[in-house]
């Protein structure tokens, strides 16, 4: 459960308004946060988005930094229950009453963001999206550039009346940034680099929604050759959409979604980067790399060895086979917490006979019953050769 002044209740007492190192800027990178997925179907996985969130922002209070940037994908889509909405928007406006609107939260548009649906149509470009209201409350900053203008026009100083523009200066660092373009990034690289101002003394920061290719196997991104065309006036490029962290040449960031949104992502090393600026001509970049305390992913692999005919001698097995595995486990775990896991259960070995039709729901039902697992997801690898298993093994 979120509560209201949480933020304040807890950190009142040790918040600085300001750094005390004048010399250095610190700031908290994160992006792909997915607000509102509620994977599965499961309230509970619906909450751990906002928990990580509410971490995040625990974070930068800890750790008395400048300000966030957020490299796009805060929300998961447009549709969203109004539970989860007013939940967000009083965690941001406890989060600014407790810092004194000290910490501006920066960010951009990905495309999940004006994604009319979780899995769905995406809205025009320029349409609406949950990041334009919480922008219109004044509770984060929005950065949005109009790319198709003259380059000395495209990035426009951000209007804290109007809360539009495409920059915004936080003591000597610049931070520029542009909605999700769509599926060929590359196409406006040059001329936003030709946007860019790059002043002696000054710290860039550009905000960018889109992948480096090979990063991910089998995922479209960006060439690296392509992203190089920034070097000359970014000194820090800031991405989102890859759930995957990765640095390229201590200049290419992304740190990764908050939160797991599919088994893959749960192998995928995710977090924040907590990031401190020093001096004031030749800059010297501090990068911490911080993991979330997310809820468990488990994965788990059952050999079948026979051909199970009967159903509930099938379900016995699995249950036989997973109580060592979680003997230890505490029985009166609360699913809102983050200990309780979810189960990727892998089946191989001898598929069952035909007649018996394995029922994953009933197996999910199964096991949340007798273990304190908050949900099982169930793979079927079935083989009926020997060989061919035991090359796999």
């Amino acid at each position: 459960m979120i509560l209201k002044n949480h933020f304040k209740v807890k950190h009142d007492n040790s918040y600085r308004d300001k750094n005390t190192n004048q010399k250095s800027v610190k700031f908290i990178h994160a992006s792909d946060i997915h607000l509102g997925a509620a994977q599965y179907r499961n309230e509970y996985r619906s909450d751990d988005y906002i928990r990580a969130f509410q971490e995040i922002l625990y974070l930068g209070i800890n750790h008395n930094i400048n300000f966030f940037i957020i490299g796009g994908d805060i929300f998961t889509s447009l549709e969203m229950l109004p539970r989860i909405l007013t939940k967000i928007i009083t965690i941001l406006k406890d989060f600014i009453e407790c810092t004194k609107n000290n910490i501006p939260i920066i960010a951009i548009e990905g495309n999940h963001d004006i994604r009319k649906f979780a899995r769905g149509n995406k809205l025009p470009q320029r349409g609406q999206s949950w990041l334009k209201l919480i922008a219109s409350l004044g509770l984060i900053i929005l950065l949005d550039a109009d790319i198709e203008v003259f380059p000395n026009e495209i990035f426009q100083p951000y209007n804290f009346k109007i809360n539009k523009g495409g920059k915004i200066q936080i003591k000597n660092v610049i931070i520029y940034g542009n909605r999700y373009t769509g599926q060929k990034p590359e196409d406006n690289l040059s001329k936003i680099n030709a946007a860019i101002k790059k002043d002696e003394g000054f710290f860039n920061i550009l905000i960018q929604h889109f992948g480096i290719e090979g990063q991910m196997k089998n995922i479209p991104g960006v060439s690296l050759e392509k992203a190089e065309v920034l070097k000359d006036n970014v000194d820090y490029l800031a991405l989102g959409h890859f759930h995957k962290q990765f640095i390229i040449n201590n200049w290419i960031f992304n740190p990764g979604s908050s939160e797991a949104t599919s088994p893959i992502d749960s192998t995928y090393r995710r977090g924040i980067f907590l990031v401190e600026i020093l001096g004031r001509r030749e800059f010297i970049k501090k990068i911490n790399m911080i993991r979330l305390n997310n809820r468990r992913h488990q994965w788990e692999v059952l050999f079948f060895p026979n051909q199970f005919r009967d159903k509930e001698e099938l379900y016995n097995f699995i249950i036989k086979k997973l109580k060592p595995v979680f003997k230890y486990q505490k029985s009166n775990s609360n699913p809102s917490e983050s200990s309780m896991p979810i189960l990727y259960l892998v089946l191989k070995g001898k598929r069952p006979f035909i007649s018996l039709k394995i029922n994953e729901k009933e197996i999910n039902k199964r096991i949340t019953e007798n273990f304190p697992i908050l949900y099982t997801k169930v793979y079927q690898k079935f083989t009926n050769s020997i060989e061919t298993l035991d090359k796999y093994m």
